[in-house]
């Protein structure tokens, strides 16, 4: 009897932490832009009341990605092949096109629309020659708009197809990842607007209450898509579904990640329902949010991390700790308190001159 030992190297994950990053946070700047593009499209109403806070994540978010994505490519040298070596064939070499139309129309678009503003309530003093002139940035709104929701589409669709055309990866392997990660950044996106019109711009409480419907809305689209790809699967048994029930089936740690997805969502979407009920709750309803970006987070971790500790050929799981340097902890807190730093600075150094003013009388009259 003749017996064949394999041996293993032991070697890095593909995909690492700074990866789950980038995929959150341009996640949520293509589906805040695409609810700011839909303020653009019907003026008036809290659709565009709704702008500056979609805009403000967009914009926030849209800064935060392209670090996390230079950290992942570590070598500059990746980044510049990407446009000298260009394979169309390739999702992640489209993507390095996708991305800076993606950017140039939201960066555009949003200049134009705080332009408009800055001639109507007054610039700060530091923008003031950008609010200068009597021309009219109006006309150029929509194509810069019409830029950056394509881009934001193009977005949605090669992160999702980059990662789901692995075929290596049973997991990944099924085109219900592309919608599942898009709906799970619309969910986050709508936390993050809640938070920042309840936190840092103090929208109305009918305002409020608008963007904690499309939350909900958001929530039931997310289980929807989640139900869907477990159903489809089930009916043709497709080898993402096929694998998933394997791992459910075997693994403890799975099931754990299982729970905690269906607990999560329950809570989302039983909180939202319960809030819209009284103006208290709408008042509240922000709670909702670090919860909702956590499960859209989370979701990305388990896609991109917890996927491959699951060996391609072998049985049970690779062991992953989370580095405690720049490739792990510190560069997930580092990151995120980079985007709370641009969410909380960005509206005060653009605040215009009227809502400035308006401020300041509001601190007079509550100090006397």
């Amino acid at each position: 009897m003749n017996v064949a030992e394999i041996i293993v190297p032991q070697q890095e994950v593909a995909w690492l932490p700074w990866a789950v990053q980038y995929f959150f946070f341009v996640g949520l700047a293509a589906t805040a832009a695409l609810f700011a593009g839909v303020g653009e499209l019907v003026r008036g109403g809290r659709w565009e009341r709704l702008q500056p806070a979609a805009l403000l994540v967009a914009v926030s978010t849209g800064v935060v990605a392209p670090v996390a994505l230079l950290a992942d490519l570590h070598q500059p040298g990746r980044f510049y092949h990407f446009y000298t070596d260009i394979t169309p064939w390739s999702w992640m070499s489209l993507g390095a096109l996708i991305l800076p139309a993606f950017m140039i129309g939201l960066f555009g678009y949003y200049a134009l629309w705080q332009r408009d503003r800055f001639q109507a309530q007054g610039a700060p003093r530091w923008l003031a020659l950008w609010a200068a002139g009597s021309w009219s940035g109006t006309w150029l709104r929509r194509p810069a708009a019409a830029l950056m929701v394509a881009g934001a589409l193009g977005i949605l669709v090669y992160t999702g197809s980059e990662v789901m055309i692995v075929k290596a990866r049973a997991l990944w392997h099924t085109e219900w990842l592309i919608v599942n990660l898009a709906l799970t950044a619309f969910m986050g996106a709508a936390a993050a607007m809640l938070y920042a019109q309840s936190r840092i711009l103090g929208a109305t409480p009918g305002d409020q209450r608008f963007t904690l419907r499309l939350f909900l809305g958001s929530l039931l689209l997310t289980g929807t898509g989640a139900v869907g790809w477990g159903l489809g699967g089930w009916l043709f048994q497709s080898v993402s579904f096929v694998e998933f029930t394997r791992l459910i089936g075997g693994f403890a740690y799975w099931r754990i990640v299982f729970a905690l997805s269906v607990g999560a969502g329950l809570a989302l979407l039983l909180g939202a329902a319960w809030m819209l009920r009284t103006p208290r709750g709408v008042a509240h309803g922000w709670w909702l949010a670090p919860l909702a970006l956590l499960a859209a987070w989370s979701f990305r971790w388990a896609v991109l991390m917890d996927v491959q500790t699951v060996p391609k050929y072998g049985a049970g799981l690779y062991p992953y700790h989370l580095p405690l340097g720049s490739d792990g902890l510190l560069g997930i807190l580092g990151i995120f308190g980079l985007w709370l730093a641009v969410m909380m600075v960005l509206p005060g150094i653009i605040a215009s001159r009227g809502a400035a003013t308006q401020s300041m009388q509001i601190s007079e009259v509550a100090h006397g």
